[in-house]
């Protein structure tokens, strides 16, 4: 949506939630800075609102060209919008069930893909390694895809024992700002999943590399259990929150917490201080103190 309208495209985005990430738990304060960069971008927002019915006005005139579109929505306005183009963000499925795989004993799920194992070998005939999209219960993420190529090489070939329960992935949406997520991302997932925690954040608005850059807009969250350090995941919303969002990953990966981050030395002036800021947060809030 952002990159169309930069590009001159009047874009219009139609959400059946309140707000964005909602369904999925996602971090409220996250959801409202990328919804307000957007808009300035020019980007129109529709919140509790459903698609009702598509109509097409008028035909496309050439064999590239688009059709003329009409949206009504199912909100209190019933609005109707004029478009060319409508993409339906519904998310993705795998399509494995013509491929032959019961020739090969290969079990899958319609829709979900080929179950695979800790070691991404097909649960009914382990001789046959999944990587990627078409395995159910993973990521749908390249970088997913990627680490699973290594995985079934490295256990095919090299008898290895990497397991996709090791895997700690991280997730990137790439606006301007970037956000990032990792694990259990905000204090609502960590609820749903019935964790007591405590989240750690480190604002942007006096990060003197984000102000030099004029790009002081965003945070870092860190969320941890409760009455400890150990990291359940991570938040970021930052022009390079994709780069930054790693040493969390690698954090959790290799079980160090929150007072590890801290304690780490990070570069000045960088934006990733705001990492090492919540980490000095958990750290002053256990010190000693003297009344």
């Amino acid at each position: 949506a952002q990159a169309f309208s930069l590009l001159g495209t009047k874009v219009t985005v139609v959400n059946r939630s309140s707000r964005l990430f909602e369904s999925k738990g996602g971090d409220p304060e996250a959801a409202s800075i990328l919804q307000e960069e957007l808009e300035k971008n020019g980007v129109i927002f529709l919140s509790n609102s459903q698609i009702k019915r598509v109509e097409t006005l008028k035909d496309s005139d050439s064999e590239s060209g688009l059709p003329l579109m009409k949206v009504t929505t199912n909100d209190d306005d019933n609005q109707e919008l004029e478009c060319e183009c409508l993409l339906i963000a519904a998310g993705r499925m795998a399509n494995v069930e013509n491929c032959g795989l019961e020739e090969g004993g290969v079990e899958y799920e319609v829709g979900k893909g080929v179950v695979v194992d800790d070691y991404a070998r097909s649960v009914s005939n382990p001789n046959v390694y999944a990587i990627g999209d078409c395995c159910a219960g993973v990521p749908r993420l390249t970088h997913m895809a990627g680490e699973m190529a290594k995985m079934a090489v490295q256990n095919s070939l090299a008898n290895d024992d990497w397991k996709l329960s090791s895997l700690v992935v991280p997730a990137v949406a790439y606006t301007e700002p970037e956000m990032a997520t990792v694990g259990i991302a905000s204090e609502e997932q960590a609820k749903q999943k019935g964790i007591e925690c405590e989240v750690y954040r480190t604002g942007l608005e006096h990060n003197d590399r984000a102000l030099l850059e004029n790009s002081n807009v965003g945070f870092v969250k860190i969320v941890v259990r409760k009455g400890t350090d150990k990291i359940l995941g991570a938040t970021i919303v930052a022009e390079r929150a994709g780069e930054m969002i790693n040493e969390i990953t690698l954090a959790m990966k290799n079980n160090l917490g929150l007072y590890a981050i801290g304690r780490n030395i990070h570069s000045y002036p960088t934006t990733g201080e705001a990492v090492m800021g919540c980490g000095l947060q958990y750290i002053n809030k256990h010190l000693p103190r003297f009344d």
